[in-house]
């Protein structure tokens, strides 16, 4: 297994970082009088090139047949139960105390030409 960040490899996240840090600090610097924005823009395209040619590991490591057991399991669905249900019940009184209430009608009393 390799490690993963949000979902993708250490590679694509370091690669994403770089690349939202660069664009970050081209648009900061497109809205002020420095102009330092297309230098971001030129290192981060150094750093992509350099680590897009760096050799990658081994794509099949040594295995290891080692189980695995997620100790927190029942605590983490008990909270997610917590949640749902709490959401629900939220959700519930917003429409029954929000939503239908009842308002009367007022009387209008002078009209404006």
């Amino acid at each position: 297994m390799t490690t993963l960040i949000f979902g993708i490899g250490i590679g694509l996240f370091i690669l994403i970082s770089i690349w939202l840090l660069a664009g970050l600090i081209f648009s900061i610097s497109s809205r002020t009088d420095k102009k330092f924005g297309f230098i971001a823009i030129a290192i981060a395209t150094l750093l992509t090139f350099i680590l897009i040619c760096l050799p990658k590991n081994s794509e099949h490591p040594n295995i290891k047949e080692e189980k695995l057991y997620d100790h927190y399991f029942i605590l983490r669905i008990s909270l997610v139960v917590l949640l749902a249900a709490s959401s629900v019940i939220a959700a519930v009184g917003y429409v029954n105390y929000a939503l239908m209430e009842t308002k009367k009608p007022q009387r209008i009393t002078t009209w404006i030409h």
